[in-house]
């Protein structure tokens, strides 16, 4: 009788197995995030919800700097970056670079402030926190104080200090006078009193966060690239047309109260891409941005930078 049980269950388990792949039966992608930032949502939502599943893909998201990212995807060690912005300067220079997707149409970015300061003039001669110099913030925040009568070179001072947590950290300080924060760091700030001066999307055009791989793997790897474009889709279509249920699933991941989690995702849709895709003349800002603080970046092809084609052909599939 417990052989013929034993037997039943050993029947049984082998059945599980063969309906119900295990983890290790999907194919392990690595995709290197310089934070957890909600500019990603698209990504999250499509990791949460089962898209990458469906496509047989286990998702690693090790987190990495910029530029030990970019190394580490032209070497191999990941497959994907979620840093686009810098990518695109890369690839304007020759690397063999490409963005595939990007979650956002417009800067992703607000400029935050003491409660003290009530406009974007009341700047003049305050530090504004930005990440790098030559980086996305940075580029931003000066077209935005530009086009509200201030010259970042003579009439502020811009300060480099890197990551979000850190320039919101110096401006809850009191170090610095304003800050250029991304979401959900806006919606929080505005909870502790801090003023939103400025979407920086209402001042200029340019896709912001972007996931990048390289030629060789559109070249040779093209069924995975598919798959991952496919899931990422499926999330950007999911967070636009579902957003109840994309506010609980921001609660749950940034921890966040729900008036906080509804805020940030109503700043998030702001910048939203409908596609995935980036509009030519925002693609030329960045360019004319690129160019501005490096001169050795000259005319450049668009298609030296980015690559749609595999989004094109999902978009079109789903569409069916």
């Amino acid at each position: 009788m417990l052989k013929a049980l034993l037997s039943l269950l050993h029947v049984a388990l082998l059945a599980a197995f063969l309906i119900c792949p295990s983890s290790a039966d999907a194919e392990r992608v690595r995709l290197a995030l310089p934070s957890r930032s909600m500019g990603y949502l698209p990504m999250f939502v499509a990791l949460h919800r089962g898209f990458l599943k469906d496509e047989n893909i286990e998702l690693e998201l090790p987190a990495m700097l910029p530029n030990i990212a970019h190394n580490a995807l032209l070497s191999g060690e990941v497959d994907y970056h979620g840093v686009a912005d810098s990518a695109l300067r890369l690839a304007a220079k020759g690397a063999p670079l490409k963005a595939i997707f990007f979650s956002a149409r417009l800067p992703n970015y607000f400029l935050m402030s003491k409660p003290t300061i009530r406009s974007v003039s009341e700047l003049r001669g305050k530090m504004v926190a930005v990440s790098r110099f030559g980086g996305t913030t940075d580029l931003a925040a000066r077209v935005a104080l530009q086009s509200n009568g201030l010259d970042p070179q003579k009439d502020v001072v811009l300060i480099m200090i890197g990551l979000g947590n850190t320039r919101n950290a110096a401006l809850m300080a009191g170090s610095v006078d304003a800050n250029i924060a991304n979401p959900p760091d806006n919606s929080m700030l505005k909870q502790k009193g801090f003023r939103e001066l400025l979407f920086l999307g209402d001042a200029i055009e340019f896709p912001s966060n972007g996931f990048t791989t390289t030629e060789k793997r559109l070249a040779e790897n093209r069924d995975q690239v598919k798959r991952m474009m496919r899931a990422f889709y499926r999330g950007l279509l999911f967070t636009r047309e579902n957003p109840e249920e994309t506010i609980k699933l921001v609660e749950r991941e940034w921890k966040l109260d729900p008036t906080m989690a509804r805020d940030s995702y109503q700043s998030i849709m702001k910048a939203a891409t409908r596609d995935g895709s980036s509009s030519d003349a925002g693609l030329k800002v960045h360019v004319k941005l690129m160019q501005a603080s490096d001169k050795s970046i000259g005319d450049v092809p668009l298609n030296r930078m980015v690559d749609f084609r595999v989004l094109e052909e999902v978009r079109k599939e789903v569409a069916r």
